[in-house]
């Protein structure tokens, strides 16, 4: 479409038809807000008038209750002057008949009765109405005043009172007075209209209202024509209501009410207003806003239509370019767009459109740039596609892999170079050849052929197959054949090969087998392949009833050949070791290392249990000649354990395992030698190993106790001190022995923590001990682990600082084999202990091997002689030798001298001959618990004599 055929055209304006839009709906909206208003209007006055009606009735039902009270108070009159003349009926009477004329002339009331105790009527003025029995019997039996409305003939309001007869009798005094007060003052507070009408007798459901009797009707002449065109028109329930009456021009509201108290429909209360004026100025309010909303919605759509008219001329503007896109010409797009100029402060969304506009003319201008580009691209590419397609070829060619297509029968119709080369076969002679005409292995022929027929007949898109083919040269390769189905309609080659040479893949595989299955070093079977051969040795016994058995053997003292030698000299041992054994068991069974210096065997078929024993034998005489490695002589020898099929169990784990245990059994019962497996070793195994589990355990279950073994002055048979002894009350094994548990804390690594929790214990008992006034210095082992440990000084420290224990009541007892293992890191650390005040021991004197120039230079304060030597005193000559000879040591180092496990008086007496005063021992008491030791020690007295 051209520029001028789209100018040209007839249409209504954009902006005609907003304004049309606008002032449609602007004039629905102001239809539907006039209706809203009218609505809320109305609900409005009517809200008023009732709320005006609820207001005048509680006015009049105030007014009535008011006159009610002062009725009362008029009738009170009349008891208290007879009260003060004699409360007799005469009196009443006489009363009555003296003051009634004055206040009917005054209007105060119409009408007084006067009733005995019975309810019989002794005196009546004014108005004669017949009174209800059940008023006065109600008086009568309340003693209180009741009101009562009657309004037959006449419409009254009476009180009736109980007065005082003699005889202290209850009598009755009605009072009464007509409503024509009550009217009076409710047209003055008001301004309504009221009056009051009665019901005829039997006319209670009467529907009209001129069959009843007007009594009082304020403005009569006017309101009457009201409630006749009232009645006319509706129906007056017995209840009353409130009514709506036109009369000309003017607008009424009607209440119909029934007087409290009076009997339903008897009598009616009439309330007349006049809302003439209301409903005018309601009316004239709904028409002032329809007029100001209707202008202020004309204006607004007047301004709006303003507003846009700007906007609207852009919109067509844009509208007028947009055909200069299907003639590509941009560049005049984008120059008349650029005319076109807007005032405004904020962006909106012309300015997108604009901007849109422009961009769509840029992207237009684009993609018909990048349309001729990809056309150029293209005859590039077909180009660029045969230059591939000649590097594919020649890929092919150069392709270390035998690839050839076939035909749908199977022949040859191509193979590239490489599959020439192997197959020493030209082009033109391969396509010759059937694919199955290629050196394959004849055994292979019928599984390549069933292959072939699957992919020619399409069964298959794919299938893969490996086997042997001879190449040019004679060898015999192990090729992994691909067969695909090529899906080139109208072309000769149908079917894709791929052969792909894997011969040294497989020999590589092979060597990986055999690796998996065999210890590098060795070249031995390794534990995977030894159970394997374990299993089927006892699947073979079972069947023959021979005898089947696994020895574990593992060299002594390995370990100290790859410390001191190094790793290689111990390598080449652990290859000779294979072979020496090799040679004694030949073919008689499998030799396995299991790893490090273990080795296992295997011996099957044997007719006796005298023959592997026999076989073991000769292994362990085999290994007391020397090995020669690297110019060292070597001596190194072998323990053997033995297990037996089914004796010690039926399935490859428990053999070896048995076997590991009865060579353990052979090490700890000193080593070269060999074992068979027996239930108490594995027993023994066993406990052990639950030990050690219970043993992390004890110290989380609170399990380890502290006791204390009093340490005597012989010279006065005082406690000096105290050696704190760690035991262990297991929860089911009992009170177990710190020589069976401390080596296995020692073995774990466990010792650090037990020691110091041992040393925070007797601390804090030492504490508390210094506090009830008992200064005993207690003696805590340090194990050889906790000297060496970096954080022991810290931990002394941190233990003391937190128990608040004098550093003079600690005495810290070290073993002089731990003590003079690394002196230059063990002295050090004593001298600081001293430093801080601490005293130190050393335990177990004269049983290691003791360096007296280290001695001299150590800061002890204390040796402590070991019970071995005390033991000795009395029975053995060379022991007492020894304790004298540590007694003088010490004495000469300027040290004290504490003898442990004294027993009996002669040792006792020995000691204390010998100068030896410091006593230890069962002679003056046992361990104790910590909370015994307080009575010992205040209890204690000795008697020692040197007798």
């Amino acid at each position: 479409m051209s520029i001028e055929s789209s100018t040209e055209r007839s249409f209504l304006s954009l902006r005609w038809k907003v304004f049309l839009n606008l002032v449609l709906v602007l004039a629905v909206l102001h239809l539907a807000y006039s209706y809203y208003s009218y609505v809320q209007l109305t609900k409005k006055t009517t809200q008023e008038q009732f709320e005006a009606s609820e207001r005048d009735l509680f006015v009049l039902e105030g007014l009535v209750a008011s006159s009610y009270d002062r009725l009362l108070e008029m009738g009170q009159m009349i008891p208290i002057v007879v009260d003060s003349s004699g409360a007799s009926a005469g009196a009443y009477i006489e009363s009555i008949e003296r003051y009634f004329p004055g206040l009917l002339m005054n209007g105060a009331m119409d009408a007084v009765y006067l009733f005995d105790q019975y309810g019989q009527a002794l005196h009546k003025q004014g108005i004669m109405v017949k009174l209800p029995f059940s008023l006065i019997s109600q008086v009568l039996s309340t003693e209180t005043p009741r009101n009562y409305f009657y309004c037959v003939k006449e419409c009254l309001r009476y009180v009736a009172m109980p007065v005082r007869l003699e005889n202290d009798n209850v009598g009755v005094m009605v009072v009464g007075r007509e409503m024509r007060d009550v009217i009076l003052d409710f047209k003055k507070q008001s301004g309504r209209d009221i009056g009051l009408a009665v019901q005829p007798k039997n006319q209670v459901k009467a529907a009209r209202l001129w069959k009843l009797d007007l009594k009082y009707l304020t403005e009569k002449s006017e309101n009457v024509t009201l409630l006749n065109k009232l009645v006319s028109e509706k129906s007056i329930p017995p209840k009353g209501g409130v009514f709506e009456v036109e009369n000309g021009e003017k607008k009424y509201q009607i209440i119909l009410q029934p007087p409290l108290g009076a009997e339903p429909g008897a009598a009616y209360w009439i309330l007349i207003d006049d809302h003439t004026q209301n409903y005018r100025e309601a009316q004239a309010e709904l028409f002032q806003q329809l007029v100001v909303s209707g202008i202020g919605l004309f204006l607004a759509a007047l301004f709006q239509l303003a507003m846009i008219r700007s906007p609207l001329n852009m919109i067509t503007e844009i509208s007028v370019l947009l055909p200069l896109l299907a003639g590509s010409a941009f560049a005049e797009m984008r120059q008349r767009l650029g005319a076109i100029q807007r005032k405004a402060i904020y962006e909106d969304e012309l300015d997108l459109l604009k901007d849109s506009t422009l961009e769509l003319a840029n992207q237009l201008e684009r993609l018909e740039t990048s349309l001729l580009e990809r056309a150029q691209n293209l005859t590039e590419r077909s180009v660029q596609l045969e230059a591939e397609r000649d590097f594919v070829t020649s890929l092919l060619d150069t392709a270390e892999t035998i690839i050839l297509t076939l035909d749908n029968s199977g022949n040859i119709v191509t193979l590239n170079r490489f599959g020439q080369e192997v197959l020493g076969l030209s082009a033109s002679e391969a396509r010759l050849m059937h694919f199955l005409d290629l050196n394959h292995d004849p055994k292979q022929h019928d599984g390549h052929q069933l292959l072939l027929d699957s992919l020619i007949t399409r069964k298959e898109s794919k299938v893969q197959i490996e086997s042997s083919i001879r190449s040019s040269t004679g060898q015999m390769l192990q090729i992994s054949w691909l067969h695909s189905v090529l899906n080139i309609p109208g072309a000769d080659a149908q079917i894709l090969s791929i052969g792909l040479d894997f011969t040294e893949r497989q020999h590589a595989e092979k060597r990986l087998i055999w690796m998996a299955n065999h210890d590098p070093l060795t070249a031995l079977p390794n534990r995977l392949f030894f159970n394997e051969k374990v299993e089927n040795a006892i699947r073979h016994c079972e069947a023959d009833d021979s005898i089947v058995a696994v020895l574990f053997c593992d060299l002594d003292s390995f370990k100290d050949v790859n410390d001191s030698l190094g790793h290689p000299v111990g390598d080449e041992l652990l290859q000779q070791t294979a072979e020496r054994i090799q040679t004694v068991i030949a073919n008689d069974g499998v030799l396995a290392r299991l790893g490090g210096d273990e080795f296992t065997i295997l011996l099957e078929g044997r007719n006796s249990v005298r023959e592997v024993e026999l076989v073991a034998q000769h292994i362990l005489r085999a290994f007391r000649q020397s090995f020669f490695i690297d110019g060292y002589e070597i001596f190194s020898t072998v323990s053997i354990g033995i297990s037996l099929f089914p004796e010690h169990g039926r399935d490859v784990i428990s053999l070896i395992q048995h076997a590991d245990v009865a060579m353990f059994d052979a090490k700890e019962s000193g080593k070269n030698q060999l074992r068979f497996y027996h239930d108490e070793q594995g027993s023994q195994r066993y406990e052990r190993f639950s030990l050690v589990n219970d043993l992390r355990r004890a110290l989380e279950k609170e399990e380890f106790r502290i006791y204390y073994q009093p340490q005597i002055d012989a010279r006065d048979g005082s406690v000096m001190g105290v050696e704190a002894l760690l035991r262990w009350q297991h929860e089911e094994a009992g009170m177990i022995s710190p020589a069976k548990f401390i080596p296995l804390a020692e073995e774990q690594g466990l010792i650090v923590p037990i020691g110091e929790w041992v040393l925070e214990e007797a601390c804090r008992n030492g504490k508390a001990w210094h506090d009830q006034g008992m200064d005993i210095r207690i003696g805590v082992n340090i194990a050889g682990q906790q000297i060496m440990h970096e954080s022991l000084l810290s931990t002394v420290r941190r233990v003391m600082r937190e128990t608040g224990i004098s550093p003079d009541l600690l005495d810290l007892e070290v073993t002089e084999n731990f003590l003079l293992r690394q002196p230059e890191i063990t002295i050090p650390k004593l001298h600081k202990f001293r430093e801080m005040g601490l005293s130190l021991s050393m335990d177990d004197f004269g049983t290691g091997f003791s360096s007296l120039s280290y001695l001299k230079k150590l800061p002890l304060n204390t040796l402590k002689i070991d019970q071995s030597f005390v033991r000795d005193i009395g029975t053995n000559p060379e022991g007492e030798a020894i304790v004298k000879a540590i007694i003088v040591l010490a004495q000469s180092l300027g040290l004290e001298a504490l003898a442990e496990g004294v027993e009996t008086s002669d040792q006792l007496s020995y000691l204390r001959q010998h100068g030896c005063h410091l006593i230890q021992g069962y002679y003056f008491s046992r361990p104790l618990p910590a909370e015994e030791l307080p009575d010992f020690v205040m209890n204690q007295a000795v008697e020692i004599s040197f007798e």
